[in-house]
């Protein structure tokens, strides 16, 4: 269809006054005809002129011719986006299954739009399949995972200039990440010009579930160490119940216990686990089910328990004499797998240096620890059982010299005044060691320096600020609550308030803050002002661990006054604990070739399992070796190449792909039983979020509607996606038309310098000119 427009070049007051001024010249130069021009001659002049004058007063109208443009070839594209999630399975949507009544109104849709729109079929669990008709209605919805932002992201063509939509048809029930994810392809579908249609089935279905997983899920002990195995029960509509959790080791019951459900929290139930030998122990912690839970596949979780006979060897540097050193010493020594090496500067020139190691020992025994937390080993072993040396050294530099030397050990405690010890070249080798190697350094009084170097400081998780001495107690943050320092060894509950009954600690340099990485595991009260500062802190550098204990005079908490003899053993206990903790977190102990990690001890059936194999760089030659992956279930042994991890010098991959429900046992390629880290342990289960969380979500299904200019269908879904996506196309693709000028035409321009050529031809050749 064409038309004609006008869209005048200049203001139409300034038109229309210069059509006067054309008319009134034109009326003037007429108004006297010259006597030697004949009447016919002046007539045709006169009536060129006007013509060559009222072109010109049209071209400036500028008239444009407007036709409309054919839309492009092609039907629109309408997505039909089927749930089929095991949710869908819920028999609540009129009588029916929810997947029923979603595949019903697609087949609706796909027989009274296929006329109108270029249809396609698509089903969605944790990834988006192409179906049809036929086998839409004929599937059942066993899918494990709602992945709603994944599908929309896979439904839209980034080139489909007809227009395109999508008909979501689901209950809502994302659970595969966080909201914000389907917030996000909401987004980028309404960048794309497509909107989502939704129509919601389903409703608040509910029952009860109990579940069950690991404060952490491996550790790793010593010989004859107990080690606290902490599991918390979950549960959904269950409060007051108290079902009974066990324990389990290669399928036999080892302990039981009752949880008891109080409110919407999770329960926490405490076993206390321990081995005489070396290697890797599998344990299975089962909640009992109940008749008629949601789903079973939540009701057991593994645990791992790597025993190992390896020393912990450790570094303690103190300036000066201080009843701290003394009685951290003692309490260190009191650790069989602990061998020490203290260094003391008694005066300038003279460093006491002595060496704690340990003898020819059987296996340790149990401890005797009995009213706060589990020790990082057992009871002292007889001195008889120990070696100890003293010499004196010159030279505090030499201590931290050597990066081969310090390569030897696995913790490092600076207490305070050790700026002779901390040399630049001193620094740099503890930020290689720590960076590279893994290692932990603590500094158990604070600042280790009255004034930190820039070097130094960089390492460091706090900066301190000058401050008159104060006194404080400690309190522990809920990220030092969750490490468990502090528990009751016959309950293996926590024991809240035993920090605050402890004597005071004093500092003269007050923490000004913690740095932006670093974790906070307990705060000071300071006495008179009541404000919370940092206490413990700690955070990670490269591989390690850098960890800064604040105040002075924790000593008197391993020897008390009798009004606190009912915590005699919470000195003992907190470095005990820190000390496992530091070295669970370490990458390969020194002399360690390899280790071989899991990189979670339950796998779902839907994701790839792997394990990460750490191999020492130095002692690699060629390609790692081998892993073997083997299922207790039956069937040959595997064989993986480790791949290396990109950007993680020292780490390789060894990927499984996707494996059947059972556990799996994987080992090092010609490694040896007594190897405790060359061996691993992993489960595969079929996890139950679908039938776990089965309440349908409008509220997110109407917000990817609104944020991608869709609706919520009602009742009648076909008429209302007609009618809406037409709104929508006319909206977002309105008809497009073609504007041509006169301009743009040369025979327009010569018409006009014709008109103006003859007139002035005739005006000459009349002698006018």
């Amino acid at each position: 269809m064409n038309r004609w427009s006008v869209e005048s070049l200049i203001p139409s007051s300034l038109w229309l006054g210069l059509l006067l001024a054309a008319v009134l010249l034109l009326a003037w130069y007429s108004r006297r005809r010259p006597a030697v021009v004949t009447r016919p001659r002046w007539a045709v002049i006169m009536a060129l002129m006007s013509l060559a004058v009222a072109l010109v007063l049209l071209l400036l109208l500028n008239p444009t011719r407007v036709r409309q443009l054919p839309p492009p070839a092609g039907k629109s594209l309408l997505t039909l986006l089927v749930d089929s999630s095991g949710s869908m399975n819920t028999p609540d949507a009129g009588g029916q299954t929810r997947y029923q009544a979603a595949a019903s109104a697609a087949g609706k849709l796909y027989g009274q739009l296929s006329d109108r729109f270029d249809l396609r079929i698509r089903t969605f669990t944790g990834s988006v399949a192409a179906s049809d008709i036929a086998n839409l209605s004929t599937a059942q919805p066993t899918g494990h995972l709602t992945d709603i932002s994944a599908a929309i992201a896979a439904c839209l063509d980034e080139e489909r200039p007809q227009g395109q939509a999508v008909a979501l048809l689901s209950d809502g029930a994302h659970n595969a990440g966080t909201i914000s994810n389907v917030l996000d392809a909401a987004r980028l579908a309404r960048a794309m010009g497509s909107p989502i249609y939704t129509k919601t089935y389903g409703g608040d279905a509910g029952g009860f579930d109990l579940g069950i997983e690991m404060r952490s899920v491996q550790d790793i002990a010593f010989v004859g160490q107990k080690v606290l195995v902490t599991a918390r029960v979950s549960h959904v509509g269950l409060v007051g119940a108290h079902p009974d959790v066990v324990l389990l080791e290669d399928g036999k019951e080892v302990a039981r216990q009752q949880a008891d459900i109080v409110g919407d929290l999770p329960a926490e139930v405490h076993f206390w686990v321990s081995r005489d030998k070396i290697g890797v122990y599998p344990y299975e912690l089962r909640v009992s089910p109940l008749p008629g839970e949601l789903t079973s596949a939540n009701n057991a979780a593994s645990y791992l328990l790597r025993v190992l006979d390896e020393p912990i060897r450790i570094l303690q540097i103190e300036g000066k004499p201080y009843w701290d050193s003394k009685f951290l010493l003692r309490t260190l020594t009191e650790v069989p797998a602990v061998e020490l090496d203290s260094a003391v500067r008694v005066t300038d020139g003279r460093i006491m240096w002595r060496t704690i190691s340990r003898g020819e020992q059987g296996p340790a025994t149990q401890s005797t620890t009995q009213n706060v937390t589990q020790s990082v080993a057992p009871a002292a072993a007889p001195a008889s059982l120990r070696t100890e040396k003293w010499k004196v050294v010159t030279d505090p530099s030499l201590a931290l010299a050597s990066a081969d030397a310090l390569s030897h050990y696995q913790i490092i405690v600076l207490g305070r005044d050790a700026e002779p010890f901390l040399t630049e070249a001193a620094i740099a080798n503890l930020q290689n060691w720590i960076a590279k190697s893994g290692g932990s350094l603590v500094c158990y009084r604070g600042s280790p320096t009255s004034q930190n170097s820039e070097r130094l400081a960089r390492l460091l998780p706090v900066k301190w600020t000058s401050s008159p001495e104060s006194r404080f107690r400690v309190q522990m943050t809920s990220q030092g609550h969750d490490l468990h320092w502090l528990t009751d060894l016959e309950t293996g509950a926590p024991d809240q308030d035993t920090l605050a009954r402890m004597p005071t600690l004093a500092h003269a340099a007050q923490p000004q803050r913690s740095k932006p990485l670093a974790v906070v595991l307990a705060s000071s009260l300071s006495a008179g002002s009541g404000e919370a500062a940092p206490a413990v802190v700690y955070q990670t550098y490269g591989a390690g661990r850098v960890v800064v204990i604040e105040g002075a005079g924790m000593w008197r908490w391993a020897f008390l006054p009798p009004e606190f003899q009912k915590q005699e053993e919470v000195y003992d206990a907190l470095w005990h604990s820190m000390l496992r903790w530091l070295v669970s977190g370490t990458g390969l102990m020194p002399g360690q070739r390899l280790s071989l990690r899991a990189q979670k001890m339950s796998f779902s059936t839907e994701e790839p399992a792997a394990v990460n194999m750490l191999v020492r760089e130095e002692s690699l030659k060629g390609a790692p070796p081998a892993v073997m992956l083997t299922s207790e279930s039956g069937g040959p042994e595997a064989s993986f190449a480790p791949v290396a991890v990109a950007d993680e010098p020292g780490v390789f991959r060894a990927n499984f792909g996707k494996l059947p429900e059972g556990r799996y046992r994987v080992r090092v390629a010609g490694a040896g039983p007594e190897d405790p880290f060359s061996r691993t342990v992993f489960d595969v289960r079929r996890f139950g979020e679908e039938e776990l969380d089965v309440k349908a979500r409008p509220d997110l299904m109407q917000r990817i509607a609104d944020d991608t200019g869709g609706a919520a269908l009602g009742g009648d879904p076909v008429r209302e996606l007609s009618s809406r996506f037409s709104e929508h196309l006319a909206r977002a693709h309105p008809p497009r038309f073609e504007r041509s000028s006169v301009w743009d035409r040369w025979w327009v321009l010569a018409i006009v310098l014709c008109a103006w050529t003859a007139s002035w031809w005739l005006r000459r050749s009349g002698g006018l000119v």
